[in-house]
């Protein structure tokens, strides 16, 4: 059996804490974690990450970090992996393969039912006013020729065509989606969004809304 290394059991670990405990917070008071759990695929042995470990830190990423998929894993490793919800191995192997395989498990999970969920919560925990809500669309630039993106229904779910339309960051150039949320006018709160055909124009999208 081998003997521990003394100069191991010494070595300095720095680790990164951020806005992450506060996140964190306000994560656990939605109960997302749990409500992830609930609507991904169960943790499967042959899965090193399971799906609902992956998508904690894609969230907390867009809150604090804004990095590409390809740098999640990078991104991770400088924080004290148990604020992410994840173990040293799972941060490891956290790599843009991995999270995409987990985002095409929650786009066919009941993602309106974990919404919901969501947005119950947050004005439960929050006491948030619903009284008056706002309403409004933008339009997201993308780029390549995304020749797959038609609108085609991927199981039994519609999906919205990436395609030319009325660009209102005066980028005619680019194809785009269509995005429409609707937030509390207590906080700016979301309460609801939708994706809509990158050439969809506003008149047609507020009775659905």
């Amino acid at each position: 059996m081998s003997q521990p290394n003394q100069e191991d059991d010494f070595a300095l670990v720095s680790r990164a804490l951020g806005g992450l405990p506060i996140i964190n917070q306000v994560l656990d008071r939605l109960g997302l974690p749990g409500l992830l759990a609930g609507v991904l695929p169960a943790e499967d042995a042959r899965q090193k990450l399971a799906p609902a470990a992956a998508i904690r830190p894609v969230v907390t990423n867009l809150v604090l970090g804004r990095e590409p998929l390809y740098g999640l894993g990078e991104w991770a490793a400088r924080y004290d992996p148990g604020l992410l919800g994840l173990t040293e191995s799972e941060v490891d192997v956290l790599n843009d393969d991995r999270v995409g395989r987990a985002l095409e498990a929650l786009f066919d999970a009941d993602r309106a039912s974990l919404l919901t969920a969501v947005v119950l919560r947050a004005v439960h925990e929050f006491a948030v006013d619903t009284s008056q809500l706002h309403n409004d669309s933008t339009s997201i630039s993308v780029h390549g020729a995304y020749r797959g993106a038609v609108g085609t229904v991927r199981g039994g779910k519609p999906t919205a065509a990436i395609t030319f339309g009325h660009s209102k960051d005066h980028r005619p150039d680019p194809k785009q989606l269509v995005w429409i949320l609707t937030v509390a006018a207590d906080g700016a709160v979301p309460l609801a969004h939708r994706l809509a055909d990158g050439n969809t124009s506003d008149d047609p999208t507020h009775i659905p809304t």
